[in-house]
Parts: structure tokens; C-alpha cells; sequence
């Protein structure tokens, strides 16, 4: 039976902020590459790794190695860092019904699922489906269109929520608008995207 519509959210910086976590778990990285002077990370990536600290944000070309460290720290050690974005929360709260699936799609990865999934109960969250990558072979905006390529075939109209532009401009390329409405996480807003 085709469901009549879901809602398919990310999860870091959509529903949840995880810039501080990020922050943090940057900072303990940085004291560590600090102190150790065999280190492979170079003073490029060093730079990166100050601006992370200061915006709790990764910026593109970051050592992919390194980035995986990061993001394991930022989302297991300081995964109690994340902080919810209440007003999104609130309003998939409102709008789920029987008819209404919510499905987290995330490319934060499989060993997170756990975390990811306590995040969501503690938030009174219940996902039908929680979708994670089992590694990063793919770039998030591609790995995503693919999925979701998958549940439009599930569902009869999809609202997706998603904190990058350049993911939903990707996606709305090769599946278009019609089954799939946009809307682009900016902070506690929703923007409609065409």
C-alpha cells in the first residue's frame, strides 16, 4: 500500500544543531595534533582545523581521514552537545498523522545509528525509517538522491527537509518537484525551494 506522504529530514543542523559538538570535538583534536609532533596533519589543514573550532562548521577540501576522526568524536563523545532545533521538531510534531511518515535520512553514518536514534526518542521523535549510509563511497547530495530515488516509489508526495542548498539543488535536478517538495533548514525557518 503507497502512503499517502512522508516527511524525509536530515538530521545534523536540520533537526538537530551539531555545531557545538563539532566545535568541541574539533578543539580535542586540535590539542592532540598539537602535542604530537609525528602527526600527518599539515599546517593547511591545521588552519582548517582552528576555523572548525571557531564556527563548528567543516569547510569543503578538509584531510577526509581526519574529518572521519572529527565526526566520530563530535557524534559519540559529544553527541550530548547536540542541541535540538525546537521549532522543526515542534512542527513535525503538528503535521504527523497515521498518513504521515517520518523518515530521518542522514549521511552521518551507520555507527551513529544509535545516537541518532536516542536523539530522536529523547525528543519525542518516532521515525518510521531512519536511513544511514554504511560508508561514504558516495558525496552526501548523490547518496541522497539515490535513496530517495527509492521512497518516491513508497510514496505518493515527500516533504523534505534538508540544511544544504546545493543537496536539494542536486536532488530536485534528477527527481524534479513534482512528488518531491523542497524546503531548505535555514537556523529554526523553512524556505520553500523550486
Amino acid at each position: 500500500m503507497v502512503k499517502l506522504a512522508a516527511i524525509v529530514s536530515d538530521f545534523d543542523d536540520t533537526l538537530f544543531f551539531s555545531k557545538k559538538a563539532i566545535s568541541y570535538a574539533a578543539n580535542e583534536l586540535y590539542k592532540i595534533t598539537k602535542e604530537n609532533k609525528n602527526t600527518s596533519i599539515n599546517n593547511f589543514d591545521i588552519k582548517k582545523l582552528e576555523l572548525i573550532m571557531a564556527e563548528g562548521k567543516v569547510p569543503h577540501g578538509f584531510d577526509k581521514s581526519f574529518k572521519n576522526e572529527l565526526y566520530t568524536l563530535a557524534y559519540t563523545k559529544y553527541s550530548n552537545m547536540l542541541i535540538p532545533n525546537t521549532s522543526i521538531i515542534k512542527y513535525i510534531k503538528e503535521v504527523s498523522n497515521k498518513d504521515l511518515d517520518l523518515i530521518i535520512l542522514s549521511a552521518r553514518g551507520e555507527e551513529f545509528r544509535d545516537k541518532t536514534e536516542e536523539a530522536l526518542i529523547s525528543n519525542g521523535l518516532k521515525a518510521e525509517k531512519v536511513i544511514l549510509p554504511n560508508n561514504h563511497d558516495l558525496s552526501d547530495e548523490h547518496w541522497k538522491y539515490l535513496k530517495l530515488k527509492e521512497l518516491v516509489k513508497d510514496y505518493s508526495h515527500i516533504i523534505l527537509f534538508e540544511d544544504k542548498e546545493e543537496n536539494i539543488k542536486y536532488i530536485s535536478s534528477r527527481l524534479g518537484n513534482e512528488i518531491i517538495e523542497f524546503y531548505l533548514v535555514e537556523g529554526n525557518t523553512l524556505k520553500r525551494m523550486q
